[in-house]
């Protein structure tokens, strides 16, 4: 009878984390199509800057961690977690890559002047560059919590979360909308479905969803503060210079 009882729970939230991932993806595909993916078929809705190796390495590593995480997920609601976590074994070492490439090109991108034409190179450095170490937190403490499900796979959805700001950036938004209000309000977007997600199944919001929030929306107001201060414009011209 537990067993009748749990069954239909473990298949809502296999459902749940799928479509989640399912939005992910499409919302990156939407994103990267005209300036990555289709580019030069899919008609741009901005002048995109050329591609250059380590531009195209970028975003090769990272659309495989997306694809990657769609598997995952795929698997977990097919009832395959032995191929699931065989596969996890992979992720360690995409970190790592995801973590290097995504440092060097964004410090090849103050020389590219890769961020939006109103700020400046420096000024915007404090955008990619500090979402490295985010993303490095977070899935790994996904990682680490491999073994307590409903931790992990929390972090691991937090994290990819994480990651949509460029995409959503890149998104044909009305130019009258605030920057800020896109990426912080687009990734609300994607927390407010995990927080009900809880409510519904839990009667409360999980502990992981709420640090996974204040992570991700503390780091974007604390760049905000910090990003045309003197001292982090001092800091961004520094590491970057030997990449200019």
């Amino acid at each position: 009878m537990a067993t009748r009882a749990i069954a239909p729970r473990l298949a809502a939230e296999r459902r749940f984390y799928f479509w989640m991932a399912a939005a992910i993806l499409a919302t990156i595909f939407a994103g990267f199509a005209p300036s990555f993916y289709l580019r030069g078929v899919v008609p741009a809705y901005r002048p995109y800057l050329p591609l250059t190796w380590l531009v195209a390495l970028h975003g090769l590593i990272f659309s495989s961690w997306a694809l990657l995480f769609m598997t995952q997920v795929g698997l977990v609601s097919a009832g395959r977690p032995d191929i699931h976590r065989r596969l996890g074994l992979i992720g360690f070492g995409m970190v790592a890559a995801m973590a290097i490439v995504g440092t060097f090109a964004a410090l090849y991108g103050v020389a590219r002047k890769s961020g939006p034409p109103d700020l400046s190179p420096l000024t915007w450095l404090a955008v990619p560059l500090l979402d490295v170490p985010v993303f490095v937190a977070l899935i790994g403490l996904g990682l680490v919590n491999r073994r307590k499900p409903q931790v992990h796979k929390r972090f691991m959805l937090v994290s990819m979360i994480g990651l949509l700001p460029p995409s959503l950036g890149r998104l044909p938004w009305p130019e009258t909308v605030p920057f800020p209000l896109i990426i912080i309000g687009g990734q609300l977007l994607f927390l407010i479905p995990l927080a009900v997600w809880d409510l519904n199944s839990r009667g409360r919001v999980h502990w992981v969803t709420m640090t996974g929030a204040a992570v991700l929306v503390g780091s974007w107001l604390f760049r905000l503060a910090i990003w045309q201060t003197p001292w982090w414009l001092a800091f961004a011209g520094w590491i970057s210079a030997p990449f200019v």
